[in-house]
């Protein structure tokens, strides 16, 4: 059977959909990630230490084409024929959506850091996800070797789920209130025209007698001197040389102007035709400074829940990535017995390829480690491309760090 990158066919629409974003991320996330290859050879006169002894000759001190390790996978429980096919189908899935989940929690503790100023670095059982990967150790107390294959997928797909479900909670609630915060912030650095204008007029600005009332009026920032010249003929009864200004912005400045209340309406309709906007305004002190604490309020929210999601991110990626290569590694194990039968021999390993050594290395591997394999096997990788999965006379597929 070979094995390659593998897409998950979603059933529904809401599984289509969550494919889509998911493969999304996936390409994004590859751009900027470290390819490895994680790679089960067949054994070279049966011995896996003269298999290792070739590959670090073919790729490391003949060519430089790649750093090798040893990736130390356990003889798992084997079960039937049947059941490895179908899990190896499962497998492909459930790796695409573990790999999406883990490069979502990547991408927020990125955004997150750019805010907070802090490190981006990832740890995985105190190490870097790179190290974790290449120094990969089977942890036999959470999943022991023996438990049926099918048992271990389904209990590392539960605990990646559980971080995935817990993922979106936290950023839902995280989003709202940032939103939240964003409207009121909008409401205060929009136009004059249109911003809240608790923040900006005092109650000194104002006169508020029984005759008397003070309007606030958003003048275009190139009319004020026809505001100045004209605002007084306006309508009867303003008061001369009453206007004032308070603040003046990109495109507006924001003028008071007193008059009797009983004109407040003919004011209002002259200075529409004149493109001088009445801003509906009544100074109340409570209202502000509830308004004042409700933004200081959602700030401190905001922070605290952008602290605790980083930290969070930062703790659960490490859960997530380890059963992520705990994935890979029963994968590679079930592809290797579907590939060269039992009982289990194969040199397991993870390569780093170097930059555009990728084709050469897949040549000297396949010169290498493909004797006798069928011509069915193909390592141009443009072919590869058409058939949508990499197919080689030995197993391979990539994960992205």
């Amino acid at each position: 059977a070979a094995v390659g990158e593998g897409h998950c066919v979603g059933q529904g629409e809401e599984e289509d959909t969550q494919r889509r974003v998911s493969l999304s991320l996936l390409t994004l996330y590859r751009t900027m990630s470290s390819q490895y290859w994680l790679v089960s050879l067949p054994l070279e006169g049966g011995s896996a230490d003269r298999t290792w002894s070739i590959l670090q000759d073919k790729t490391c001190h003949d060519n430089d084409l790649s750093v090798s390790y040893k990736f130390n996978v356990p003889e798992l429980r084997v079960g039937t024929l049947d059941s490895l096919l179908a899990l190896s189908d499962d497998l492909v899935k459930v790796n695409t959506l573990v790999e999406a989940i883990a490069t979502k929690i990547q991408r927020q503790v990125i955004d997150l850091a750019a805010i907070e100023g802090a490190s981006e670095e990832l740890s995985v059982d105190g190490i870097s996800a790179e190290r974790f990967l290449t120094a990969f150790t089977w942890d036999e107390a959470k999943h022991p070797a023996r438990r049926p294959l099918r048992e271990t997928v389904e209990k590392l797909q539960e605990s990646v789920a559980k971080v995935d479900d817990e993922f979106k909670v936290r950023t839902s609630e995280y989003v709202t209130v940032k939103g939240q915060l964003s409207a009121i912030s909008r409401k205060d650095n929009g136009s004059l025209a249109t911003r809240d204008l608790g923040g900006l007029v005092n109650d000194s600005d104002l006169v508020d007698t029984e005759n008397l009332t003070t309007l606030c009026v958003a003048v275009p920032r190139f009319s004020q001197k026809d505001w100045l010249e004209s605002y007084e003929t306006l309508a009867q009864f303003v008061v001369p040389r009453s206007s004032k200004k308070l603040k003046e912005d990109g495109d507006y400045a924001l003028y008071t102007v007193t008059l009797f209340r009983r004109v407040v309406d003919a004011f209002k309709s002259a200075a529409r035709e004149k493109s001088f906007q009445v801003r509906d305004f009544t100074y109340d002190a409570e209202a502000i400074q509830a308004k004042t604490s409700e933004r200081n309020d959602l700030k401190t929210e905001v922070e605290e829940r952008r602290a605790a999601m980083y930290e969070w991110c930062q703790t659960c990626y490490g859960e997530v990535f380890s059963a992520w290569v705990h994935i890979c590694a029963i994968r590679l194990f079930v592809e290797s017995i579907l590939r060269y039968g039992l009982p289990p021999s194969f040199l397991a390993g993870v390569m780093k390829p170097h930059a555009k050594c990728e084709k050469k290395l897949r040549a000297v591997l396949t010169n290498t480690f493909g004797r006798g394999a069928s011509s069915h096997w193909n390592a141009d990788p443009d072919e590869d491309k058409v058939l949508g999965e990499d197919t080689h006379p030995y197993v391979a597929f990539t994960i992205n760090v």
